[in-house]
């Protein structure tokens, strides 16, 4: 696929507040979607499956857990809306992501936001999050939506 030349990589944080209304930033997540949204809006195949692994799981879920049937429905849902993408790994990726995983910290979280960064920086995607910690991935565009309540990590 050809994007536009204004498309978004969404973090799974940005499809999981989306998908499900009780998410406490779900009205963040869709005002964006509404009036801030590039054209198109994709997935990648890390945050396919961090959406998945998500709305399965019961510890981030609770009572709505859905089965493994019902999250890949609701995957497929977005999927069929035309301004949503699932996209192959660009050219580079692996020369980029080796670049930002040579930062000098570590966290939890250093692998997955960095093949994310590496991901929208060498697609020319901006990458839609709500979490801060990306700003330090020089050179990437960036929207970090501000949370209405503050989720620990």
């Amino acid at each position: 696929m050809t994007l536009p030349s204004s498309a978004d990589l969404l973090d799974v944080n940005v499809w999981l507040a989306l998908a499900m209304e009780s998410h406490p930033h779900h009205n963040r997540a869709a005002a964006y979607w509404e009036n801030e949204a590039s054209p198109v809006s994709a997935f990648c195949r890390l945050t396919q499956l961090a959406f998945l692994r998500h709305l399965t799981n019961k510890v981030i879920m609770a009572d709505q857990v859905l089965s493994p049937s019902a999250a890949w429905k609701k995957y497929q849902e977005f999927l069929a809306l035309p301004e949503v993408e699932c996209l192959a790994e660009p050219v580079g990726l692996d020369e980029r992501l080796s670049d930002f995983c040579n930062l000098g910290r570590t966290s939890p979280n250093l692998w997955t936001d960095a093949y994310l960064a590496a991901f929208a920086k060498c697609s020319g995607l901006r990458l839609v999050t709500f979490d801060q910690g990306f700003s330090k991935f020089q050179g990437l565009e960036l929207l970090i939506l501000k949370a209405e309540i503050e989720m620990k990590r």
